[in-house]
C-alpha cells in the first residue's frame, strides 16, 4: 500500500491533517499553521469599513516613498 504524502480525515467539529515527514520540511508546516493562525485571527476582528479606507491610504504613502528606488535601477 503507498502511502500518500499528505491525508486529511474530518469529524464532526475538526480536521486532522496527517503529514509525511519525508516529503514536507518542519518550516514549511510552521508557515502554514501561521498562515492558518492569522485566517482564523482575521475572521474573528470585526473591523469597520474605515479599515480598508486607512489600507489603501498606507498602500499609497508607502508606494509614494519607495516608488524611485523600486522602478530606479542601481548604479
Amino acid at each position: 500500500m503507498m502511502q500518500q504524502a499528505i491525508t486529511l480525515q474530518t469529524t464532526n467539529n475538526s480536521f486532522l491533517i496527517t503529514i509525511d515527514k519525508k516529503y514536507i520540511e518542519q518550516d514549511v508546516i510552521f508557515r502554514l499553521m501561521n498562515r492558518i493562525r492569522l485566517e482564523y485571527l482575521v475572521k474573528t476582528v470585526d473591523f469597520d469599513e474605515n479599515i480598508e479606507i486607512l489600507a489603501e491610504e498606507i498602500k499609497s504613502d508607502w508606494w509614494e516613498n519607495n516608488k524611485k528606488r523600486l522602478l530606479s535601477p542601481e548604479k
